[in-house]
């Protein structure tokens, strides 16, 4: 993985660590999660010339999300957010930077697993969202462009945040 951790060039990152304590088997389930054993998840901010944001619905979640995912074997960190927001939302984007950086990390007796979630800005090449989204596995209902996000946005503080910070 070629990763660079844009904490280490970027002095105005929104920073935070978050922590639970969980259970055994679910500090066991999780070994096998993909953002776990990657370590790195990029989400894009992706705002259209008029401040609209585009978001993704999960269905199974019942929220709409920022679209991002998990950074694959030999990406960059840009390169998996063009990659995850064409997945999902069929949006082709620019990456800008890196606004914030998140550790999100699970204990369980001692023992860790943790990823960083790194949230960039986008531009958008189109404003067109695809139809087929989402990967097999992934159940994005749809993608759309918000001015204002809905109520069932998920982490709405820090999502929220982020959004203003690029607007």
């Amino acid at each position: 993985m070629d990763v660079r951790d844009p904490r280490e060039r970027y002095d105005d990152l929104l920073t935070e660590r978050r922590t639970w304590e969980v259970d055994a088997e679910t500090f066991a389930a999780m070994g096998d999660n993909e953002a776990y054993t990657a370590g790195w998840v990029t989400i894009g901010v992706t705002l259209d010339d008029d401040g609209r944001v585009l978001l993704v619905y999960n269905s199974e979640e019942e929220q709409w999300f920022v679209p991002g995912g998990t950074v694959q074997p030999g990406e960059t960190l840009p390169e998996a957010l063009v990659r995850e927001l064409r997945e999902e939302t069929g949006v082709p984007v620019e990456p800008l930077r890196p606004h914030a950086a998140v550790e999100n990390v699970i204990e369980h007796e001692g023992r860790t697993r943790s990823f960083t979630t790194v949230a960039f800005g986008a531009s958008p090449e189109t404003t067109e969202v695809g139809e087929d989204l989402g990967e097999d596995d992934e159940a994005i209902e749809r993608a759309g462009w918000f001015d204002d996000p809905p109520a069932e946005l998920f982490d709405r503080e820090f999502a929220s945040q982020l959004i203003a910070r690029l607007r």
